[in-house]
Order: C-alpha cells, then structure tokens, then sequence
C-alpha cells in the first residue's frame, strides 16, 4: 500500500478510533489504571463490561500509544491515556464520551444535511441538539463538562486579545456554567456583570459562582434569546453561540442581543474565523460538526453579512493563535 492510500485508509476508518475511545472513556479504564497497571478482567469486572471484549478495545489503542500492555493481559497508561482520566488537569474524557456518544449517532446522518440542507439532528432526534440532551441529566452533565474540557483555556485568550478595560458592565449571553464571566470579572475589578441564559443553566450557574470572590457583581438574567435578551450593558459577549444556530436564527439572537446595548458599546462575538484557502484548520472540520447540528463556522464575509441583517456592522477581528478570535461588532 502506498503513502498516500495508507493516510486515505486512516482517514476512511477514523471512527473505529473514535468510537474505541469512547468504550474505555465509558469504562473508566484510565481512571482505574491510575494506580498502576492491572488486569483487564479486573478492569472489566468494576466496569460491569465483557473482559474478552474490553481487551481488544483497549489492545487496538494502545497498538496507537493510547494504553500499554505491559504483560498479556495487564494494561498501563501512557501519556496519551492520561487525557482519559477524569481528574486530569487537561482532561478530554467527556470530550471523548460526547463525540463517541450522542455525536456520533447524529454524525451517522450527516449525508442528509449534505442530501437536503437541514440539521441531521432533526432526522437522527426530531429535535434540535440542546433539547435532546437536556432532557437527560446525565447527558447534560457529559456536555458540561466537555465544553469546559475543550474550552476551558480560551478565557485567558480574550483576555490577552481583547482589551475590557474600556467596558463598565459586561452580559454574556448564553454563558453556561458562568466561568467565563467570573474570570474576566476577576481580571478587572473595575467591572459588573450579568449573565444570560436558560432558567435551568443560570440557576446551575448561581450555584457553581455560589463562593465566587465576584459574586457580588454578577446579576443572574434567565430566560430565552430567542425571545428577548433583557438588560443593557455597553459589552455583550456571545462565545461559542452563533456557531450552533443557522443565519435566520443567529439574526434572531443578533437583534436581541443588540437590543441589550448601551450606545457605543461593543457586541462580541467569540468563535474562530474559517480561514481562507486550502490550509489545514480545525474550524473547518468543526464546521461540519456543526452543519450536523443544524449550525456552521462562518468566514469574515459570511459574519458580515449576517451581521448586516441584523442591523450592526463588524468593527475589527482580533485574531489569536488559539480555537478562537474575537469579533468585535458595533450598532
């Protein structure tokens, strides 16, 4: 075989890898091995897994460098398999439990977005994305905490790109869990904030920020952006938002969110900017993720436009070397 063909082959299978990942992120392999190399019947028995079954998962990962198999039968970690454990401080085990999970279900119906233009989480659920895994807690919790696993550093990258000093008061809309918020709030004392999302998310968040040293100066707004975004602030951050929704929907959110913002404010919008031309990107990958779910990654043209529709226009991009930039858009 030769090169070319062995990288299309590897490209071709990929979610085998994938989806091996996802069993021993299920079975808690690297937080069991944590302590040391052990058996994997013993693996299998705390996991309440087929023994035979979870050794040849784990011997096509390790045949990677994710898990060792130091004596037959026995499986280590390796450096690789660290990410898998749950404590670790760059974890990617719910990353790896979300993209072999519910994501991978919608993914195997990605040829209809291609086929029709619309979501394949419409045909795969009924329903959009957020609302199939809200309806279980547990999902909700492997979302969460995925999101924080792959997102979890880009707090400091707008902070470094972007400067808030100028603001006064700060509304993040559809801010989740609050960490974003609490951290910028944290770096300039000088400013207020207000977090904006759905009934159930900020009451979640309130209860996380509940020994924040910035609770004092977060306001706690529930509610729907698709209906109104209350308040007014003369910064609105919207992170890893519009990326979720089509142009008729993200106008939507656009428009309310605007509507919240004080004169000569600026409204942020935190994704990253396809990049032109044929270089490799990992945004262009996740643009597919998210025409799966029924979103897309948009290139600077594409965020002019649909920031003309709804009414604001794009001040300046402030590029970073990290998974994002920073939009800046004013009325």
């Amino acid at each position: 075989m030769d090169e070319l063909r062995a990288e299309m082959f590897q490209v071709a299978v990929g979610y085998w890898l994938s989806k091996a990942l996802f069993c021993a992120a299920r079975a808690n392999v690297a937080d069991q091995l944590e302590e040391g190399p052990r058996p994997v019947d013993e693996l299998a028995s705390a996991a309440g897994v087929d023994s035979e079954n979870l050794y040849r998962v784990l011997r096509a990962l390790a045949s990677i460098g994710i898990f060792e198999e130091t004596e037959p039968g026995i499986m280590a970690l390796t450096k690789k398999a660290e990410y898998l454990r749950g404590d670790h401080p760059h974890s990617m085990k719910h990353f790896a439990l979300m993209v072999g999970g519910d994501l991978f279900d919608v993914w195997c119906d990605l040829d209809h977005a291609v086929q029709t233009g619309r979501s394949a989480v419409e045909k795969r659920f009924g329903r959009d994305f957020f609302s199939e895994i809200g309806k279980d807690l547990q999902k909700s919790m492997v979302f969460d905490r995925a999101m924080q696993e792959i997102h979890g550093g880009e707090t400091a990258l707008m902070l470094a790109h972007y400067d808030f000093s100028k603001h006064s008061k700060l509304l993040d809309v559809g801010g989740g869990n609050g960490s974003t918020l609490a951290e910028i709030l944290l770096a300039h004392g000088h400013l207020s904030g207000a977090l904006f999302d759905l009934p159930q998310v900020v009451a979640n968040a309130r209860q996380l920020l509940a020994d924040s040293p910035v609770l004092d100066r977060i306001e706690f707004e529930p509610g729907d952006f698709f209906e109104e975004v209350p308040g007014e602030a003369d910064c609105i951050v919207l992170r890893h938002v519009l990326h979720d929704w089509n142009d008729e929907q993200s106008t939507t959110i656009l428009e309310n969110a605007s509507k919240a913002l004080a004169k000569g404010g600026s409204l942020l919008i935190v994704e990253k900017v396809i990049p032109p031309g044929n270089e490799p990107s990992f945004v262009k990958l996740l643009d597919l993720n998210m025409m799966a779910i029924g979103g897309k990654e948009r290139t600077e043209l594409q965020y002019r436009t649909l920031l003309e529709r709804a009414a604001i226009h794009l001040h300046q991009i402030h590029e970073t070397p990290g998974p994002i930039d920073v939009i800046e858009a004013r009325l």
